[in-house]
């Protein structure tokens, strides 16, 4: 089995929460894409994401290349801040970080153990002057 998103999208907080899960292929990507491009629709520019790697496993170098344009997409639809949940399999988060790294800044990202977790940091961070 592939690779798999979930999306959903709370638009009272502007917040877009992503779930990947599995090991994507090449055929996993355009679905993916398609889902993400519709779920952004639905955000504000200033949209926050949650983004939950906890089931993520590295996925091929064409599903690779797909992380790098859905993040260049998020940035171009106005994402302000991330929360990357992380759970346990780290090479899953390598991989993310590695891939997103030109495209958002380390200072506007911080990780979380859960959900909870997650949108406890969204809801205090400090709002930018």
């Amino acid at each position: 089995m592939g690779g798999k998103s979930e999306l959903r999208v709370d638009r009272a907080k502007n917040r877009l929460y992503i779930k990947l899960s599995g090991f994507f292929r090449g055929a996993d990507v355009e679905p993916a894409m398609r889902d993400l491009e519709a779920a952004v629709r639905d955000l504000r520019p200033g949209f926050d994401t949650v983004t939950d790697l906890s089931s993520f496993v590295p996925g091929s170098p064409g599903a690779g290349d797909a992380l790098t344009r859905a993040g260049e997409l998020l940035r171009a639809k106005g994402r302000r801040r991330g929360v990357r949940i992380t759970g346990g399999l780290i090479t899953g988060l390598m991989q993310f970080q590695r891939l997103l790294k030109g495209v958002f800044s380390d200072e506007h990202t911080r990780f979380a153990k859960s959900l909870r977790e997650a949108d406890e940091i969204l809801d205090s961070w400090p709002e930018e002057g």
